[in-house]
C-alpha cells in the first residue's frame, strides 16, 4: 500500500512540474509576442498620420471580434487532441481544417462585398483597407489548427516558438510595405503575412504527427469527431461576447467622432489593451493547464484564484500608472503627435481592468464545461451597445456607460462562478475518494496514461 501510494505521489509530483514549466514557457512566449505586437504598434503610430493609425487601429479592433473562431477552434482542437477522443491526433487536424478553410472563403468574400458600405459607415476614404483585412481575416481561420495540435500534444516549446514568430513576422513586412509608401494597406498586410508564415512553420512542426496513423482505442468514437461540436459553438459565442467587450470603444469612437479624435483615442485604446492582453495570455495558459488536467485533478480549482490575483496585481498597476503619469505613457506608445489622448488613458485602464477580471473567470468555466457563463456575457454585450447607442456626446461619457456595465458583469460573473466552482469541487472531492483498491489502481493507471 505504500508502494501504491509512492507510485501516485510521484506521477503527480511529475505531472504538476511538467504543467507548470510548460505553463511558464507558454506565458512568456504569449507576453513576449505581445510585447513584439506592441513594437509593431509603436512603430506604425510613428510611421503614419493620427488619422491614418486611426483607420489601421479601428480595423485591426474590428478584426479581434472578426477572427474570435481562431480562438474558439485552437481551445476545440487542444481539448480534442488532449482528451484523445478521436484516438488520433490527424482525425482532428483534418475535421478542424475542413471547416476552417471554407469559412475562410466565406468571410473573405463577405467582407470583400460589404467593404464599400462598412468603409461609409467607419468614414474611411476608400474600401481597400477592409479587402486587405480580408486576407488576414482568412489566413486567421487557417493558423489555430496546427498550432491547437502542437498545444494538445503539449509540445509547448514549439508553439511558443510559432506563437513567438507571427508577431516578429508582421513587424518586419508591415516595416517594409508601409515604408513603401503602401501606408494602412502595407499594415494590415503584415498581419496577414505573418499568420501565413506562422500556418507554414507549424505545419512543418506536425508534420511527424500527421504521417503518424494512430490506432483509436475500442473504447473511443472516432465517429463522433466527424464535425465540431455543440461545445465548440458555445466557445464561439462566448469569445465573440468577449472580444466584442474589449473593442467596441474604438469602433463607436471612430463612428460617432471626428477621425482626429479617432486617431487620438487610438493611443488611449491600445494603452488598454495592454491588459487585455495580459488577461488573454493568462487565459490562455488557465484553458490549456485545465484542459489537459484529469477531470477529478484538484489543482484546477486553484488555477482561477492564482490567475485572478495574477492579472488583478497586472492591471490594477498598469491603470495607477496610466492615472498618474497618462502623458508619459501616451508619449511612449504613440509620439508627442498623440497628446490628446491623455485624458481618457485612466478610465480606458479602469474599464480594461474590470475586463480582465471577467475574462479569467469565464475562460476558466468554459475550460470545465461551464457553458451558463455565456448568458450574462450576451446581456452584457446588449447593455453596452445599447449605452453607446443613446450616450455618445462625448468620449468621456461613452466611458463612464461602458464602465458601469462592466462593473455590473463582473458582479453577475463572479457570483455565478462562486456557485459553479462550489458545485465543481464537490465534485472533485467525491471523485477523489475511491473506495477500494481497484479503484486507487484506476486512477493510476490513468495518471500515468
Amino acid at each position: 500500500m505504500q508502494s501504491l501510494s509512492s507510485t501516485i505521489r510521484g506521477t503527480s509530483t511529475w505531472a504538476f512540474k511538467s504543467l507548470r514549466a510548460g505553463s511558464i514557457n507558454l506565458f512568456g512566449a504569449l507576453m513576449l509576442a505581445n510585447g513584439v505586437g506592441y513594437l509593431y504598434q509603436m512603430l506604425m503610430a510613428r510611421m503614419m498620420t493620427p488619422s491614418d493609425y486611426g483607420v489601421l487601429v479601428t480595423l485591426t479592433s474590428i478584426s479581434y471580434v472578426l477572427t474570435v473562431l481562431m480562438r474558439t477552434v485552437q481551445a476545440w482542437v487542444i481539448e480534442a487532441v488532449a482528451s484523445r477522443r478521436s484516438g488520433t491526433v490527424q482525425l482532428v487536424f483534418w475535421v478542424a481544417l475542413r471547416a476552417m478553410v471554407p469559412l475562410g472563403i466565406l468571410a473573405f468574400a463577405a467582407i470583400w462585398l460589404a467593404s464599400g458600405a462598412a468603409a461609409d459607415f467607419l468614414q474611411i476614404s476608400n474600401s481597400t483597407p477592409l479587402i486587405v483585412l480580408g486576407l488576414y481575416t482568412f489566413s486567421s481561420f487557417l493558423v489555430p489548427v496546427p498550432r491547437g495540435v502542437l498545444m494538445g500534444v503539449k509540445k509547448i516549446s514549439a508553439a511558443s516558438f510559432v506563437l513567438v514568430l507571427e508577431p516578429l513576422v508582421r513587424v518586419g513586412s508591415a516595416v517594409l510595405l508601409v515604408t513603401w509608401g503602401l501606408s494602412v494597406n502595407g499594415a494590415i498586410a503584415g498581419f496577414a503575412v505573418g499568420n501565413f508564415v506562422s500556418f507554414i512553420v507549424s505545419l512543418f512542426l506536425i508534420g511527424s504527427l500527421l504521417t503518424h496513423r494512430a490506432q483509436p482505442n475500442a473504447d473511443e468514437e472516432p465517429a463522433k469527431l466527424r464535425a465540431i461540436d455543440r461545445y465548440a459553438f458555445v466557445m464561439l459565442a462566448v469569445n465573440t461576447c468577449l472580444m466584442v467587450m474589449s473593442s467596441v470603444d474604438q469602433v463607436a469612437v471612430k463612428h460617432y467622432f471626428s477621425e482626429q479624435i479617432a486617431g487620438q483615442y487610438a493611443v488611449a485604446f491600445l494603452l488598454g489593451r495592454v491588459i487585455v492582453m495580459v488577461a488573454m495570455s493568462l487565459g490562455w495558459v488557465v484553458f490549456t493547464r485545465s484542459a489537459t488536467m484529469l477531470p477529478g485533478d484538484p489543482r484546477r480549482a486553484h488555477l482561477m484564484t492564482r490567475a485572478l490575483v495574477l492579472v488583478g496585481a497586472i492591471s490594477v498597476t498598469l491603470t495607477a500608472a496610466y492615472l498618474l503619469a497618462p502623458g508619459l505613457a501616451v508619449h511612449l506608445m504613440g509620439g508627442a503627435d498623440y497628446s490628446s489622448a491623455v485624458q481618457y488613458v485612466g478610465m480606458v485602464g479602469i474599464e480594461m481592468t474590470l475586463f480582465s477580471l471577467i475574462y479569467i473567470q469565464a475562460y476558466y468555466l468554459i475550460s470545465l464545461r461551464k457553458t451558463q457563463v455565456i448568458w450574462p456575457l450576451l446581456v452584457g454585450v446588449a447593455l453596452e451597445i445599447g449605452f453607446i447607442a443613446e450616450y455618445h456626446d462625448t468620449v468621456i461619457e461613452l466611458l463612464i456607460g461602458l464602465i458601469s456595465v462592466m462593473s455590473i458583469l463582473l458582479v453577475v460573473v463572479s457570483s455565478l462562478s462562486w456557485w459553479l466552482l462550489r458545485a465543481h469541487t464537490d465534485n472533485a472531492i467525491a471523485v477523489a475518494r475511491p473506495s477500494s483498491n481497484s479503484e486507487i489502481s484506476d486512477i493510476t493507471r490513468q495518471g500515468v496514461a
